[in-house]
């Protein structure tokens, strides 16, 4: 093996076949001659840069034609190797993404300014390609957010303008993306590579207040775990860990804009319980409340209704004995480790009596929010200002959870009513909708759904959409098709 490829080894060794490893080191080995004499502006060997993203890659458990796409995504781009010769050394699957990630590059390097990025055409022109790009394979996604994140490390080499276009480019489409991907780690880190480039002054002022803010606070909540810990350990809760969560910086920012007073942030640093299984993380709770006292309305149970990108946990906010506001997050460990592999952890192999074989993508598609607008939208024919809207409109807003009849989880963006939730379960329901009952009472249909409704929509075959709907919507989607199915 070459030394190069140790860690990628370590990560995968459990999982990849001596077939699939002897791949990987062709790739490398390819990648290592075609980039040979070129060097990034860090001045360092170009090869390095693939090299660490099939290592960040490979820290995710990905399958080895990610792993080798990832090693191979910056050479149809920037080295005279042809598709022809990709296809013959690795395969159809492998040019595929090789190709969709050169598609994704062109289009970034042809802004060179702050003011370039600024224009709507290149920006959405931008947003659509990575989208086209997750429809046909989320991999592809997967290995351009760890081009990004590996780019992000080293932006201090570039210029000026180049760090802060880039750094809003990562702020305004990767970091949401990895979130809605479950890959909140990846998001976090982006954010915070970032956020000095993009907004520099604001970073000054939240580095400025956190800094001591975050000595303060941890010496007041090593007391406060030592107490919880005692508390957990007397009612026989064996099974768990207690660590400190620091609140990044960038998120901290996006909360003051929100609350506009760093004094209502209380979870700069959280308490973060990590527990066995899911009945340990209630019982968990009970003995919180029991020792200190919980603050009205601060209650979240990400477990029963999991946030769409599919982190869960239990969120609660207490006052403690020493009179300090602490937020404290429960969950398991499964639960921890999804907020590290996202959608990602979809590609780890299963094991069966037979053979290993990998989670269909079909079942993927069908869990991820993201993905599942993407299939919903024929992107080929979309403007970018339509995708544009999608993605802020319906993907970015603030979430609520509700429920089927059945119990079946649905997020939909806050202020959504009946009529959002029946296209969003699907056309003919929303079509046929004839009235709605929520919480077994019947509400009209313009009825603001909240967190936790149980919602059953009545249909009648002869019932159609009426435009004044249109007026109450609040799902640009679900508009989308109203349009399209009124008489």
């Amino acid at each position: 093996m070459l030394p190069e490829l140790t860690l990628i080894y370590n990560n995968t060794k459990d999982y990849l076949s001596s077939e699939e490893w002897g791949f990987i080191e062709k790739a490398y080995l390819l990648s290592k001659t075609y980039h040979q004499g070129q060097k990034r502006k860090t001045g360092e060997d170009f090869v390095n840069h693939p090299l660490r993203v099939a290592i960040e890659l490979s820290q995710l458990k990905q399958d080895a034609s990610t792993i080798i796409a990832g090693l191979l995504h910056d050479i149809l781009e920037d080295t005279n190797i042809t598709t022809d010769e990709i296809k013959k050394e690795f395969g159809d699957e492998i040019l595929f993404l090789v190709q969709g990630l050169t598609k994704i590059h062109s289009l970034h390097h042809k802004v060179k300014t702050r003011q370039q990025y600024h224009q709507k055409k290149h920006y959405l022109d931008n947003l659509r390609s990575l989208f086209l790009a997750a429809s046909q394979d989320y991999r592809i996604i997967i290995i351009k957010l760890m081009d990004r994140l590996d780019n992000m490390r080293t932006i201090w080499a570039l210029n000026k303008e180049s760090q802060q276009k880039n750094s809003l480019e990562t702020l305004d489409i990767y970091s949401p993306l990895a979130y809605y991907l479950g890959l909140e780690n990846i998001a976090s880190s982006l954010e915070e590579l970032a956020f000095p480039y993009a907004y520099p002054k604001e970073y000054k002022m939240v580095k400025k207040y956190v800094g001591k803010k975050y000595l303060d606070l941890e010496k007041a909540l090593i007391i406060s775990k030592r107490e919880l810990s005692d508390c957990l350990n007397k009612n026989n809760c064996n099974f768990f860990d207690i660590e400190f969560r620091k609140k990044k910086l960038y998120s901290i920012y996006r909360k003051y804009l929100k609350e506009k007073d760093f004094n209502k942030i209380y979870d700069i640093i959280a308490l973060r319980i990590i527990t066995q299984n899911i009945e340990d993380c209630y019982l968990i709770l009970g003995f919180i409340h029991q020792l200190w006292l919980p603050l009205p309305g601060r209650l979240k149970d990400y477990i029963a209704l999991p946030k769409p990108n599919g982190y869960r946990a239990i969120h609660t906010t207490t006052l403690t004995t020493n009179n300090q506001i602490v937020e404290i997050q429960i969950q398991t460990m499964e639960m921890y480790e999804y907020s590290k592999y996202g959608i990602a952890s979809h590609w780890l192999y299963q094991l069966n009596k037979e053979n290993k074989s990998y989670i269909k993508r079909k079942q993927i598609l069908k869990e991820n929010p993201l993905l599942k607008t993407l299939q919903t939208i024929n992107l080929k024919n979309q403007d970018g200002q339509t995708i544009y809207n999608i993605f802020v409109n319906e993907l970015l807003k603030e979430q609520i959870f509700v429920l089927t009849p059945k119990g079946d989880v649905i997020n939909l963006p806050k202020g959504s009513t009946p009529i959002d939730f029946a296209y969003k379960i699907h056309s003919d329901l929303g079509n046929h909708c004839q009235m709605a009952k929520v919480n077994n009472q019947i509400v009209p249909l313009n009825y603001q759904l909240q967190s936790g409704d149980i919602v059953e929509i009545i249909t009648n075959k002869n019932k159609k959409p009426n435009r004044e709907w249109m007026k109450f919507t609040k799902i640009k989607s679900t508009k989308r098709k109203i349009l399209d199915n009124l008489e």
